[in-house]
């Protein structure tokens, strides 16, 4: 029984696993970086455009445009001739493959004489997942030292549903990033995480 148990608590975790929304985000920040110095921000010169660089991509003008309206929400102005900090930003997916080993759930033994007999138990089957994983990659660097200051990476499952609304997509993704960005222009101090 304990078995048994175990067997659906281990289901009933990852279906809420599957179930959770929003991609995983991770950031990283220099230390000794004082934010409070920075104010303006543009775009570096290959961001969001194709590998030969000749254009920009319908994803790089859709990742270019949430990334000034989650900044300048932020009190950053766009600054194109004498910004502060530069943005760069990078869109990549890899196809990914996820195996599970089947699970043996025991039986039990007969408990009673007579017609009652032991329960043989079963085997849950394992199963393969193909899927697409997406990662988007914001940095922020100092553009008088060249050096990276700040960086934010959104890691997720690409879903139809996603395919078929690119922009609200990207416009969640990088809403996902900046949700744990904790600078305004102008403040050295960090805001207080959202409760």
């Amino acid at each position: 029984m304990k078995i048994f148990k175990t067997a659906i608590a281990g289901v009933l975790v990852a279906m809420l696993a599957a179930c959770a929304t929003g991609p995983r985000v991770y950031t990283d920040a220099d230390p000794a970086t004082d934010f409070g110095r920075y104010q303006s921000f543009a775009f570096m010169e290959g961001a969001g455009k194709a590998d030969d660089g000749d254009y920009k991509t319908l994803s790089g003008q859709r990742i270019e445009d949430a990334v000034t309206s989650a900044l300048q929400a932020r009190g950053y102005q766009l600054d194109i001739h004498n910004p502060d900090f530069l943005v760069n930003f990078n869109l990549a997916t890899e196809e990914k493959i996820q195996r599970s080993a089947p699970v043996y759930v025991g039986g039990r033994h007969g408990y009673r004489n007579g017609m009652y007999v032991g329960w043989p138990g079963y085997v849950q089957p394992g199963y393969v997942d193909s899927y697409t994983q997406g990662t988007l990659n914001i940095d922020f660097v100092d553009r008088e030292t060249n050096q990276m200051i700040w960086e934010g990476s959104a890691v997720g499952r690409v879903t139809t549903s996603m395919r078929d609304a690119p922009n609200a997509a990207i416009r969640s993704a990088v809403a996902s990033i900046f949700n744990k960005y904790p600078y305004v222009a102008g403040r050295s101090a960090p805001m207080a995480p959202a409760q």
